[in-house]
């Protein structure tokens, strides 16, 4: 092998590594204590967050989760990249980490708290209690249930980002719903102007 590996041996490296990951989630994760609380993790905050969503607000509070997920699973897939941590179990084999956790717990806690807190003030306090659920009471839980491993990684880490991910999101879809709002007024008719 050369030195410098060809694009060729990377992706026959990356072929080898797909292959082994299906093999062992398929002997080693399907069916387990921890693939079936990942599911029921999926699955039962999607349909409580849908009875109690906000329907008037729908559009705006999706946009919100949308742009969530779409942080947490990018920053996510850098973690594991970097190797800062990894998962030993997740609900399939290929798509990025950890999906119930990503695309579910995350997003729907926190468009449930942008739901509920209207104001700066409670929503950044709100955000700052569950920073530390999530950090230094969910995360550990699951390393204890052996879905989740750090190496080099601290808790202490995770909880300004729990913060910071959903002030800063929430400061992104105000400013939308605030251009969306004057280009609704500005577009509208003047009544002056009807006969």
């Amino acid at each position: 092998m050369n030195a410098v590996p060809s694009f060729e041996e990377v992706i026959e490296l990356q072929n080898k590594a797909i292959e082994m990951q299906y093999q062992h989630w398929l002997h080693k994760e399907l069916g387990t204590f921890q693939f079936w609380i990942l599911i029921f993790v999926l699955v039962v905050p999607w349909l409580l967050w849908w009875k109690y969503a906000d329907k008037k607000r729908l559009v705006e509070i999706l946009l919100y989760g949308f742009m969530v997920l779409t942080v947490v699973t990018f920053l996510d897939e850098m973690g594991c990249q970097l190797n800062l941590w990894e998962y030993y179990y997740d609900i399939e084999p290929y798509f990025p980490r950890l999906i119930p956790v990503n695309y579910t717990a995350l997003p729907v806690t926190f468009m449930l708290v942008y739901q509920v807190f209207p104001t700066w003030k409670k929503f950044t306090i709100a955000h700052t209690a569950l920073a530390a659920v999530f950090a230094f009471i969910g995360e550990p839980l699951l390393i204890w249930l052996g879905i989740y491993k750090l190496y080099q990684w601290e808790h202490i880490y995770s909880f300004p980002i729990y913060i910071i991910i959903p002030v800063f999101l929430r400061w992104l879809v105000l400013i939308v719903a605030g251009k969306q709002h004057q280009a609704k007024t500005k577009d509208k008719p003047s009544r002056d102007g009807i006969i």
